[in-house]
């Protein structure tokens, strides 16, 4: 299972997503921030394991951002759960992908000028570098391919207004 932000700011125009490009990947490099879900301890074959918390797609959202790119996000909401049978950039058995709506806890304004004054940098060496861009922009971009059905094709119904505004714009 994987958690991963979707960050728009809609205060700019057209609104701006955030981006990073994942160093290990030869294809699909470009992606939304997030990762994987750490096992939760115990079996869960057997009655009586301990029960995982309610936030723990949250927590790991919060955690792999925070230690990847060096800032805390507050999560709005789920905006999409995707079941993935077979991603062609990473091979292997199915991927359950939880989407959420996020903010940058210190706000856009903050993260804009920590990426422009360079301040701002990856903290992971699985991320070579992050950037806002502009949603018309999002097709010049080699995206991983889950994120890309979520950014290209979901929002539109997930978010019309959204994709409205970014779309009058252009």
């Amino acid at each position: 299972m994987g958690a991963a932000a979707v960050m728009i700011d809609e205060e700019v125009s057209p609104p701006e997503l955030l981006l990073v490009e994942h160093s290990y990947r030869a294809r699909g490099a470009w992606g939304l921030p997030g990762g994987s879900l750490d096992s939760i301890p115990g079996d869960p074959n057997r009655a009586g394991s301990p029960s995982s918390p309610d936030d723990v797609l949250e927590s790991a959202l919060r955690r792999e951002v925070a230690e990847e790119l060096g800032f805390e996000i507050t999560a709005v909401r789920l905006l999409r759960v995707d079941a993935i049978p077979y991603v062609a950039e990473e091979p292997g058995p199915y991927r359950l992908d939880f989407f959420y709506r996020c903010s940058p806890q210190q706000g856009f304004a903050t993260l804009r000028e920590g990426l422009a004054s360079g301040r701002l940098k990856p903290h992971s060496p699985e991320i070579s570098q992050m950037r806002l861009v502009p949603l018309p922009d999002l097709n010049d971009y080699d995206l991983y391919s889950s994120d890309a059905r979520l950014l290209r094709e979901d929002l539109r119904r997930l978010e019309p207004g959204l994709m409205r505004l970014a779309s009058s714009e252009t």
